[in-house]
């Protein structure tokens, strides 16, 4: 059988994840959807048909669960799904360079 993947390029395997509730209870999900850029992550639960919605918390560095689920958390086990740090390009000038495209 051949790998399948979706548009984040993961494999079923590693779509899976597994969430916490308030409670302590450990349910499965499937990984929908992920942006790196804002630190957000949308899970999707087939046993109760709904939609988790997680975000970065840089200060715990961990996901956490928005709205109803506030107090639940994720454990994402593929190691470049964190969010991206800000960089700073060093080799830019201070001031921009404007060039013609018309010869004078």
């Amino acid at each position: 059988m051949t790998e399948q993947l979706n548009k984040l390029g993961l494999t079923i395997e590693e779509r899976v994840v597994f969430y916490t509730n308030t409670v302590g209870q450990s349910f499965a999900a499937e990984m929908r959807e992920y942006d790196p850029t804002y630190g957000f992550l949308k899970l999707h639960d087939p046993m109760l048909n709904t939609q988790i919605d997680f975000y970065w918390d840089a200060v715990d560095s961990k996901w956490k669960g928005t709205g109803v689920q506030s107090g639940y958390t994720v454990e994402v086990s593929v190691e470049s799904m964190t969010p991206l740090a800000k960089q700073t390009d060093e080799n830019v000038p201070d001031t921009a360079t404007t060039v013609s495209r018309f010869p004078n």
